[in-house]
């Protein structure tokens, strides 16, 4: 089950950016693709609104894939069958299709085997006090990681699947359990959501950004056929660095 606020924005966004969203879409509309769209400074200033509520607006554009921002460039009209010139579009900007997983290139960070405190035993849905591995990985937007794309806390029951961190790490996790615990792992129940939101200070500095900025958030969660939870996962993206299409 997938989430996605996409045909309902007008319902979940605030009033600020709805507007702005709205005023940019018509605007947008009559332009061609790979034009440029007038900086946040100058939008936020044209439509007497903060530049944050600016970015959150631009944000959905890009998410619905109408817009492409390139770092040091700009926002740009997006055309479906090609993005504005740039040598590798994959190096600012990740496609995802929402039936998959981003494509980026990923790090592994961190991986240990502990007992849970009280946010994750919460997060699990626990009763007891479980041991969990916590897996934490970096995605990137090119194969050297040098530009970060996004950061990801994997959190599993240690009881359900033993030994975990002594498998490959680096592929995520539906295709970690598949491989290493076939039966048990097809019979989960996998539940995702996605929305966005603006980081918080401890992301934006885990993600390097100069100031608090729009997040593209996907969650998973994993139940058995008992209806315990599993597993848990979530994924931040910077939200200028990924295109959305469904």
């Amino acid at each position: 089950m997938l989430v996605v606020n996409n045909n309902d924005e007008g319902k979940l966004m605030e009033p600020k950016y709805a507007k702005v969203y709205e005023a940019l879409l018509e605007r947008i509309s009559g332009m061609s693709p790979g034009e440029r769209l007038d900086s946040e400074v100058k939008l936020a200033s044209s439509f007497k609104v903060s530049p944050m509520t600016v970015r959150r607006a631009l944000m959905l554009l890009s998410q619905n894939g109408l817009t492409v921002g390139i770092p040091g460039r700009g926002t740009f009209v997006a055309d479906r069958n090609q993005l504005p010139q740039q040598e590798d579009p994959l190096s600012t900007v990740a496609s995802w299709n929402a039936a998959e997983y981003p494509q980026t290139h990923v790090k592994l960070v961190s991986a240990a085997l502990e007992a849970a405190d009280d946010s994750e035993r919460k997060l699990l849905q626990a009763e007891d006090e479980p041991f969990v591995a916590t897996i934490r990985r970096a995605h990137y937007l090119d194969e050297n990681y040098q530009e970060l794309a996004g950061i990801e806390i994997v959190l599993v029951r240690a009881d359900d699947f033993p030994g975990i961190l002594g498998f490959d790490l680096s592929s995520d996790l539906p295709s970690l359990l598949s491989k290493n615990f076939g039966e048990k792992s097809s019979n989960l129940k996998g539940i995702r959501t996605v929305h966005s939101r603006i980081s918080t200070d401890d992301e934006t500095k885990h993600l390097h950004l100069p100031e608090p900025d729009a997040l593209l958030v996907i969650e998973a969660s994993f139940r058995n056929p008992e209806g315990k939870t599993v597993a848990e996962m979530t994924t931040k993206f910077i939200g200028k660095h990924v295109v959305l299409t469904l």
